[in-house]
C-alpha cells in the first residue's frame, strides 16, 4: 500500500523513489521509502536515520548513493517521520525497549530486503548506528559492509553529569514516569530551533530545508525524548559497551567521527572502533553532530572514506 511522502521544491526526491507502508509484528503502520534498480551495479544501501529523523531528510544523501550506482531503501523508525507514534502525545520521542526497534528492523529485512539487488551495505546516523550493530551481531549474514554516521554508542556527557542524568532517570522510571519528557524537554522538535542555537549542523540552507518539511508537516517533527526512551538508550549503549558483545560483531564496519559533536562520545567511538574485529575510524573534520547535512567540505571527507570503505 503506498505511503505519502513529504515535497517541497528545496528538497526535490530523487527520481524513481516509491513511499510504502509495512506492518510491524504488532500491527503498528511503519512507512519505508525505496528506490529500485535490479540492474543496480554496485547492490543496495539500507538507510537508517537516527532519533527525530524522516526519510524525506536524506534525499540529497540518497540522490548520491544512486548516482554511485545503489539501489536505496530507507525506514521511519516507529515513533518518528510518518510510522506511527507510540503515545497519544506524538511530539513525545518514545520508545518501550530497543528491542521494539531490534523487530521492527527484522520485519523489514525479511519483508523489503529480499528483492533488492545484493551486495547489501548498510548506513546508519546515531540512533539508527545503534540500532543497526546490534542487527549486526544478531544477523551476520545481512549486510557485507556497514557505515556508521556518528552512531550512539555513548553520550557527550562528563562523568558526573552522566552519572547525574542516570540516577534521575532510573528514579523516574522507576516512579513509572517513562512517558513523560526527560526532565527540561519540551514538544519543541530539533529543527523548530533557530540556525543560531542548533548542535547538529554549521550548514544553514541544509538545516533550512529541514526547518521548511517540519513546517510543510508538523508531523515530522518530534520533540524530546522521554524518561523511557532515555532508560531504554543507556540500557542498549550499556550492553553494546561490552568488549565480548562487540568482539562477536563479524561485518566490516566503517565508523564516521564528527570532530565537533556535542552529542555524541568520541571516545565511546574510538573505544568501539577498538574492541570491533573489523572497524576503521574515520574523524570528519569540522562536522557537527549531523554529518550528512553539513558543510560541502565535512560531507566531502565522509563520502572519500565511504567511497574507499565500500570498494575493500
Amino acid at each position: 500500500m503506498k505511503a505519502p511522502v513529504i515535497l517541497i521544491p528545496e528538497n526535490p526526491m530523487p527520481e524513481g523513489g516509491e513511499a510504502f507502508w509495512l506492518d510491524a509484528d504488532d500491527g503498528a503502520r511503519l512507512r519505508y521509502l525505496v528506490w529500485r534498480d535490479d540492474a543496480a551495479p554496485r547492490g543496495t544501501v539500507f538507510l537508517f536515520g537516527g532519533r527525530t529523523e524522516f526519510a524525506e531528510k536524506y534525499f540529497e544523501t540518497i540522490g548520491e548513493l544512486r548516482s554511485r550506482g545503489f539501489a536505496v531503501a530507507t525506514l521511519d523508525w516507529r515513533g518518528q517521520g510518518l510510522s506511527a507514534r507510540i503515545l497519544d502525545d506524538g511530539r513525545k520521542g518514545h520508545i518501550d525497549g530497543f528491542s521494539t526497534f531490534d523487530r521492527d528492523l527484522a520485519r523489514f529485512m525479511v519483508e523489503v530486503a529480499p528483492s533488492f539487488p545484493k551486495p547489501w551495505i548498510a548506513l546508519a546516523h546515531s540512533m539508527g548506528g545503534q540500532i543497526l550493530l546490534r542487527g549486526l551481531r544478531a544477523h551476520p549474514d545481512w549486510f557485507s559492509r556497514a557505515v556508521f554516521s556518528a552512531p550512539m554508542l555513548g553520550l557527550n556527557f562528563t562523568k558526573w553529569m552522566e552519572r547525574a542524568i542516570r540516577a534521575i532517570v532510573t528514579l523516574l522510571h522507576a516512579l513509572g514516569q517513562d512517558e513523560r519528557y526527560v526532565p527540561g524537554g519540551n514538544a519543541k522538535a530539533n529543527d523548530e530551533v533557530p540556525f543560531e542555537e542548533n548542535i547538529l549542523t554549521h550548514d544553514e540552507r541544509r538545516y533550512a530545508i529541514l526547518q521548511a518539511l517540519t513546517r510543510a508537516e508538523p508531523k515530522l517533527g518530534l520533540g524530546a525524548a522521554t524518561v523511557g526512551w532515555l532508560h531504554a538508550a543507556f540500557r542498549a549503549m550499556d550492553e553494546a559497551a561490552s568488549p565480548a558483545w562487540l568482539a562477536s560483531v563479524e561485518t566490516p564496519v566503517l565508523i564516521c567521527e564528527a570532530a565537533k559533536d556535542k552529542l555524541v562520545s568520541s571516545l565511546a567511538l574510538s573505544y568501539a572502533a577498538s574492541h570491533l574485529p573489523q572497524a576503521a575510524l574515520a574523524v570528519v573534520p569540522e562536522a557537527g553532530h549531523e554529518i550528512l547535512i553539513e558543510r560541502d567540505p565535512a560531507r566531502a571527507v565522509f563520502w572519500e572514506a565511504f567511497d574507499r570503505f565500500v570498494k575493500g
